[in-house]
């Protein structure tokens, strides 16, 4: 391992296009990055009975610690990762933190206007209606960017191309150790 590996976490609401940028990252970025979607964690992983209000909330919960340590695993074995997220609840971004707080990690907020949102989610069909709505008011809630890009305005290469110039100039970012000092000094508090 170089030491130099990289986690791009992409946050946004649901089909604000994470995982197409992602795609579009790994055509763009010089390096190789691995795309650690976060869909293929949670989707379709368990059966149908532990997906019950009140056991779903635990499954999650666990599925996506679990997600965060893959992140780094990754990383520990040398790859540069793209992750696809949401910040589903302030204690989610929590954990997500403290588990990524020693590694080189870009936080990515990823905007998309609502009307587009909602066009997108229906779009798409595979979406819980209303979920990108709900998200759209939460999702970014208490969060810190190293960059942000709105999908309804830039396209997805536009997009690419602006953190790719961010990642790539070699300055190093500052957002999860923000938001990790943030974090300890409430617990202490």
């Amino acid at each position: 391992m170089s030491h130099s590996e990289k986690i791009l976490l992409l946050n946004g609401a649901s089909s604000s296009g994470k995982t197409s940028l992602c795609k579009e990252l790994q055509a763009v970025l010089d390096a190789p990055y691995i795309h650690l979607e976060e869909d293929r964690f949670v989707y379709g992983t368990y059966h149908g009975r532990y997906l019950q209000p009140g056991i779903v909330e635990q499954t999650f919960a666990r599925t996506m610690v679990g997600y965060y340590r893959s992140l780094a695993a990754f990383v520990s074995a040398g790859h540069n990762v793209l992750a696809d997220t949401g910040f589903y609840s302030k204690d989610l971004r929590d954990v997500c933190i403290a588990e990524l707080a020693p590694l080189t990690v870009w936080l990515i907020g990823v905007r998309c206007s609502l009307p587009e949102l909602e066009r997108r989610e229906l779009a798409r069909g595979d979406r819980q209606a209303g979920l990108a709505r709900e998200q759209y008011e939460t999702i970014h809630a208490d969060a810190l960017y190293d960059i942000e890009v709105d999908t309804s305005v830039l396209s997805l290469n536009e997009c690419a191309l602006q953190i790719k110039a961010l990642v790539e100039s070699g300055a190093p970012p500052t957002a999860l150790r923000t938001l990790h000092k943030r974090s300890a000094k409430s617990e202490i508090a």
